[in-house]
């Protein structure tokens, strides 16, 4: 009795882990250290969970299309700060801002100029907790 309820936690265990994703924080993926701007046009937006991402066909200096992964935060952050999932329009021509990211041809969302020259600036995330001062009680 005991080896078929220890079985059955364990499998209800693993299901329930399932559909759990992991996160990452954004230092691992991007030099903070390093702003890059690239204009291009875009190819996809995706208004997701857990990032969202701007795919840009940019023209490299040699005539060819590199196809750059641009990422934000969180669906759920942007729409918290205001954002619709109507900011960016396939086939548009954007310049972006960013933090480069250590894989080729990506970058994090720091701001965007429009065709219009409107700026769109994503919300600052807090990575990192501040410190408090030491108290003696």
């Amino acid at each position: 009795m005991k080896t078929s309820y220890t079985i059955a936690l364990i499998a209800l265990g693993t299901g329930l882990a399932l559909p759990c994703h992991a996160h990452h924080s954004t230092a691992v993926n991007f030099d903070r250290d390093s702003i890059i701007s690239v204009e291009g046009v875009i190819a996809d937006y995706k208004f997701q969970n857990p990032h969202v991402q701007v795919l840009l066909d940019v023209m490299s200096e040699n005539g060819d299309v590199e196809i750059w992964m641009v990422e934000l935060s969180a669906k759920s952050q942007l729409v918290r700060s205001g954002w619709t999932g109507n900011e960016f329009e396939k086939g548009q021509v954007i310049t972006i801002f960013g933090w480069e990211g250590y894989r080729e041809r990506s970058a994090y969302l720091r701001r965007a100029i429009l065709p219009d020259g409107t700026e769109l600036q994503p919300p600052q995330i807090l990575t990192e907790r501040p410190r408090r001062p030491f108290r003696r009680e």
